[in-house]
C-alpha cells in the first residue's frame, strides 16, 4: 500500500458534517484515510440545493434548528468524534442552548442556512456562551454583507478572548481576500475545506500556519481529496501544525463528557 503526505501525523479533521446515519461511514473513512479525529456539526439542516441556492444568492435563510441531541447521542461512545453546537442564531441563547452547548466542543454559526448577520445581538449572545466555556466559535460566511468575512472579522475584533474560525477558505475557491480580511484579527483560524490549493499556500504566507486548519467538509467532500490539496499546498514542516496540532490546540479545554 502506497504512502501518503499525512501518514504518522495526528490529521484532526476540524470541520465535518454528520447524521446517526452517517457516522458508521465516516468512522469507516477515518480509519482509511488515517484520521485521528474529527469535529463534526449536525446535517441535513436544509438540502444541499437549497443552501447552495442561499449561499448564491445570499438569500433570508431560514429559522430551522440542527438535530444537536442526535449527533451528540450518537457519537457519545466514540472517543474520537465531537460536536460543534450548530445554533440557531434565530433567537438568544436560551437554557436549552446552553444545557446542549455544554456538551460540545464548539459553537458553529451558518449565515447561510440562517441568514442572521455576525454583529447580531443574538449571535453575540451564543459567543458570550461560547467566551464563558472557552470554546471556539466556526463560522460559514458568505456575500459581502452582514454575512461576510469581514462582518466575522469585527466580531472576532469585539470578542479578543475567543478563537474563531473562518470556514471553508473564506468564501470558498477562489477568495484571496478572506486572509486579508482576518489578518490582523489574530484570533481568527482559517480552515482550509473548499478553497484551492493555491489559497491555501497564501493563507499560510499571510497568516502562518498556525493559523490555517484541516477541514474536510465530509460528506459531501471526501476527506482523501482536502488531504491531498493541503499537502500540495503546506510545506511538510508545517503539515503537524495544519492537519492537527492547531486544532487540538483550539479546542484544547474541551474533554468528551463534559467541559472543564
Amino acid at each position: 500500500m502506497s504512502s501518503e503526505p499525512w501518514d504518522g501525523i495526528d490529521v484532526v479533521d476540524a470541520h465535518a458534517h454528520a447524521n446517526r446515519a452517517l457516522v458508521p461511514r465516516l468512522l469507516d473513512t477515518m480509519t482509511a484515510e488515517n484520521v485521528s479525529a474529527a469535529f463534526l456539526v449536525a446535517g441535513g439542516v436544509v438540502s444541499p440545493m437549497e443552501l447552495s441556492h442561499t449561499i448564491v444568492t445570499e438569500g433570508p435563510g431560514r429559522d430551522v434548528d440542527a438535530d444537536n441531541t442526535d449527533l451528540l447521542d450518537a457519537i457519545r461512545d466514540e472517543p474520537s468524534l465531537a460536536a460543534f453546537c450548530f445554533v440557531n442564531p434565530h433567537r438568544a441563547v436560551g437554557e436549552a442552548d446552553l444545557r446542549l452547548i455544554d456538551e460540545c466542543a464548539g459553537v458553529k454559526f451558518a449565515p447561510g442556512v440562517h441568514g442572521i448577520g455576525h454583529l447580531d445581538p443574538r449571535v453575540q449572545s451564543y459567543v458570550d456562551a461560547a467566551a464563558e466555556r472557552n470554546l471556539p466559535v466556526y463560522s460559514h460566511c458568505i456575500g459581502n454583507g452582514a454575512l461576510s468575512v469581514e462582518q466575522y472579522a469585527q466580531l472576532a475584533r469585539r470578542n479578543p478572548e475567543v478563537t474563531f474560525i473562518l470556514g471553508h477558505a473564506g468564501r470558498g475557491n477562489f477568495d484571496l481576500d478572506a486572509a486579508q480580511e482576518i489578518r490582523a484579527a489574530e484570533n481568527v483560524l482559517f480552515e482550509t475545506s473548499g478553497g484551492f490549493d493555491f489559497v491555501i499556500k497564501n493563507a499560510v504566507e499571510t497568516l502562518g500556519a498556525e493559523r490555517v486548519v484541516f477541514g474536510s467538509e465530509f460528506p459531501i467532500q471526501h476527506p482523501r481529496v482536502e488531504l491531498t490539496k493541503l499537502c500540495l499546498a503546506v510545506a511538510e514542516a508545517d503539515l503537524q501544525a495544519v492537519l492537527g496540532g492547531n486544532i487540538r490546540r483550539a479546542t484544547g479545554t474541551y474533554e468528551k463528557g463534559g467541559n472543564t
